[in-house]
């Protein structure tokens, strides 16, 4: 937690007022939509600098992520977090503690039990106040997508091409043959085609032109 003695809190975190995180959000929120008209590399920078800012007002990279995840989309479950940042289960869930015992995120719905699932509590979407229907159904959805074999494949097929073949590219596109070609090359245990669509939803959102 943020709110402990004088003695073990730096300068900076003594002198944010803990009580108006409200405001952080949405200069955040402004700050993160102004990249919307800007390429790729431009908005990661801007994010890793907003990043770098925010480490130092949580002591921690792993609140500052989950924190800026939630600026930029507004909700999330445990699971998205954990796939979206790549982070532990563990490391989520104490993130968001902390987001939540601040203030700046609340309990939103509770996820509904998938068929044959094991017991246990059902999720939450924990979304920042003010949050759109919209934002909160999104994350419910990427929850549930979360949750297919087939999407995690896809998503590791999108994260290899991201790695290994668009960061050599000067131009930030794709066809849809040539991510099939990338599939059949990792021969995958699904179907081709259903992959190369998961994939292709996956590199759009990263600002990733596809061609069909």
């Amino acid at each position: 937690m943020l709110r402990r003695s004088n003695k073990n809190r730096s300068p900076k975190l003594s002198s944010i007022d803990e009580r108006n995180f409200g405001k952080y959000v949405e200069l955040y929120r402004r700050l993160l939509l102004l990249n919307e008209r800007n390429n790729l590399a431009t908005t990661l920078k801007n994010i890793q600098e907003l990043l770098s800012f925010s480490e130092k007002i949580f002591s921690s990279s792993a609140v500052a992520e989950a924190f800026l995840y939630f600026c930029l989309h507004g909700a999330a479950t445990a699971l998205v977090l954990q796939t979206e940042l790549n982070m532990a289960e563990a490391t989520v869930y104490r993130a968001i503690k902390r987001l939540r015992t601040l203030g700046i995120i609340n309990p939103a719905i509770k996820v509904s039990k998938i068929k044959n699932s094991k017991g246990g509590p059902r999720p939450t979407v924990w979304a920042l106040e003010g949050a759109s229907t919209e934002e909160i159904s999104r994350a419910l959805r990427l929850h549930f997508k979360t949750l297919s074999p087939k999407y995690r494949v896809a998503e590791e097929v999108a994260q290899t091409i991201l790695d290994e073949y668009m960061s050599s590219r000067s131009i930030q596109e794709i066809s849809y043959k040539e991510i099939l070609i990338h599939i059949k090359e990792m021969r995958i245990p699904f179907r081709a085609p259903d992959v190369a669509d998961l994939a292709a939803q996956y590199l759009l959102e990263r600002g990733i032109k596809v061609w069909r």
